[in-house]
């Protein structure tokens, strides 16, 4: 069985230099032993919980199926290095990747963000978050608090994955239409999942079950 480790972070933080194609196949044993191989563990350690919460969860532990790409696609990136710095485990609806919210494991170089990540057009004043919180603002604030926003999961708004741009009031319903990007998360430190990196799968897996409802409210799934 593939885990993360120190190395995973030592790997991407290498990353963080641009990298030419050459490095990184005299490199892609790293990548796939520290990096791709444990996030595909990850995926199938923690996708039946998510697929008995949301029956068509995409849980397949593959590259474009709940797993970034690690190389960016050139033709819209041009200038910077071709090789990203960061990883994710995505979980989704089967064939909504651009439209639901998404529950979410992601690797950096300074450690790791997990929780539930939400695009834009899901904040939108016509989006359903938005006809929720005209309804019942306190019933959307009252969840957020049962689940533990506001005390060990943050909610911030970000510009983009791995930059707060500030943090935001879960007691207040229209924070959870911020953006441009809203997560609620919590963030960890490299030597936090490379100790026990059994027990972190574990821990992560419980905290993306915990925020399902709130990923419901976002995505419009009935549970």
């Amino acid at each position: 069985m593939k885990h993360f480790s120190v190395e995973t972070f030592r790997f991407l933080k290498d990353l963080s230099t641009p990298r030419d194609k050459k490095w990184f196949e005299e490199n892609r044993g790293r990548y796939e032993e520290s990096l791709l191989g444990p996030l595909r563990q990850a995926v199938t350690d923690m996708g039946p919980a998510l697929r008995e919460m949301i029956k068509d969860c995409e849980i397949r532990p593959a590259v474009n199926k709940t797993i970034t790409r690690i190389n960016r696609d050139m033709r819209f990136a041009k200038g910077q290095s071709p090789y990203k710095d960061n990883m994710l485990a995505l979980f989704y609806r089967e064939d909504r990747k651009r439209v639901d919210a998404q529950l979410f494991l992601g690797f950096q170089p300074e450690g790791v963000w997990r929780g539930l990540y939400v695009p834009t057009p899901l904040l939108a004043p016509d989006a359903l978050m938005a006809k929720e919180i005209k309804d019942d603002p306190q019933g959307v604030t009252d969840l957020a608090q049962d689940i533990g926003i506001g005390d060990d999961i943050d909610l911030v708004a970000c510009k983009k994955y791995g930059e707060v741009d500030r943090m935001l009031d879960p007691a207040e319903a229209e924070s959870f239409l911020q953006g441009p990007h809203l997560c609620a998360l919590q963030t960890l430190e490299p030597e936090e999942v490379a100790t026990d990196p059994a027990a972190f799968i574990h821990e992560t897996r419980d905290l993306l079950v915990r925020l399902v409802p709130l990923w419901s409210l976002y995505s419009g799934k009935m549970l």
